[in-house]
C-alpha cells in the first residue's frame, strides 16, 4: 500500500499526484526530483525530464543513472533483508526485483513527506541505510552536469537538423540515431 491505514498520503503542487506510483514507475525521476529539491539547485523537473538516453543501455546517461540506481538499491536490500528473503523477492523474477528495488525509494521518499509505504512479505525499515548517501553522491554530481549536458544535447541535435536540411546524411546510431552522448560531449 501506498502508504499505512492511519496516514495520509502528502500532496502538493511539487510533487506528482500519485508519489508511490510514481517511485514504483519511474524510479530514476523521482529519485533525481527528490535529490534536487535544494532551494540551491539549479535544475528543474523539466530537465530531469529530458536526461538523453535509454534505462536499458548504460553507455547512455540515462543507462548510467539506472545502472548505479540499481548496484545501490541491491546492496541496501542484500545488507537489510535476510538472505532468504533477498533471493525471493531481488534474484528470481527481474520485474519482481525491480519492483522492490523501487519500492525501497518508495519508502525513502515517503518517509520523508511523513508515510512509510507497506509491503507484504514486511521490508525492515531502509529509508536510513547509509548507502542513500552514495546514491546522494551520483545524483548531486549527474544534477550539477545536467544543465552543460542538455545544451551540449541539445546543440548536437541542431548540428544534425542542419546537415539534414542541408541534405548531408548524418552517419552515428547513438541516442535518438545521432552519435552516442558521451561522444558529443567530449
Amino acid at each position: 500500500a501506498a502508504c499505512g491505514s492511519t496516514e495520509t498520503l502528502p500532496t502538493s503542487p511539487d510533487l506528482p499526484a500519485d508519489l508511490f506510483t510514481s517511485c514504483l514507475t519511474t524510479p530514476i525521476h523521482m529519485a533525481l526530483r527528490f535529490s534536487c529539491t535544494s532551494p540551491l539547485s539549479s535544475v528543474s523537473a523539466d530537465m530531469i525530464d529530458k536526461i538523453p538516453g535509454h534505462l536499458s543501455d548504460r553507455r547512455t546517461p540515462l543507462g548510467e543513472l539506472n545502472w548505479i540506481f540499481t548496484a545501490i538499491t541491491d546492496t541496501i536490500a542484500w545488507n537489510s533483508l535476510p538472505r532468504s528473503l533477498f533471493q525471493k523477492l531481488f534474484r528470481q523474477d527481474l520485474l519482481l526485483a525491480s519492483l522492490f528495488r523501487n519500492f525501497l525509494l518508495a519508502e525513502r521518499i515517503g518517509r520523508f513527506y511523513g508515510v512509510r509505504p507497506v509491503s507484504l512479505p514486511r521490508l525492515p525499515r531502509t529509508h536510513h541505510h547509509p548507502m542513500w548517501d552514495a546514491w546522494d553522491l551520483a545524483a548531486e554530481a549527474w544534477l550539477a552536469q545536467l544543465p552543460d549536458m542538455l545544451h551540449a544535447h541539445q546543440q548536437q541535435q541542431q548540428a544534425m537538423a542542419a546537415q539534414g536540411a542541408d541534405g548531408v546524411q548524418g552517419g552515428g546510431g547513438g541516442v535518438d540515431g545521432g552519435t552516442s552522448f558521451a561522444q558529443a560531449s567530449s
